[in-house]
């Protein structure tokens, strides 16, 4: 019988301290649990990102904005889901951004999200009921396994 994965799960205010806050979280589950610590970095990273464009760009004319925040450990992955009742958005179909171009000839915006897709094995959206459903998956088990 395998072992139930571990987890935490929060539901974020739309407050950029209780991010941090949870930021904070990830990392001593990350330390209780033994991962490595870029993984730890990548997931903050993309709460980061992710979270700072729902809440720029999703929430418009929504009464009651809501954020919930799942990380699960477990089967030699870590899955991160991210979930809230924001406008849809699906972060997975956004083009990649000019990384070729001198910096001062690119448009702003649009890096953030590039590396939220290049640092997730599988990154995954889902909009259901009235939600979007963000779910990002970080192998760890070792390489040629």
């Amino acid at each position: 019988m395998k072992a139930m994965p571990e987890e935490i799960r929060a539901s974020l205010p739309i407050r950029l301290s209780r991010v941090r806050e949870f930021a904070e979280e990830v990392e001593a589950f990350g330390e209780a649990t033994g991962l490595p610590e870029t993984k730890v970095y990548i997931v903050n990273l993309t709460l980061d990102e992710l979270i700072a464009n729902i809440v720029m760009y999703g929430f418009d004319g929504v009464a009651d904005p809501e954020i919930n925040v799942e990380l699960a450990l477990g089967n030699e992955k870590l899955v991160l889901t991210l979930e809230d009742n924001g406008k849809p958005f699906d972060p997975t179909q956004d083009p990649a951004p000019d990384i070729t171009s001198p910096l001062m000839d690119r448009p702003i915006g649009g890096l953030g999200r590039y590396f939220v897709k290049k640092l997730a094995d599988r990154l995954s959206y889902a909009y259901v009921d009235g939600r979007n459903r963000v779910t990002a998956e970080y192998d760890l088990a070792p390489a040629g396994k």
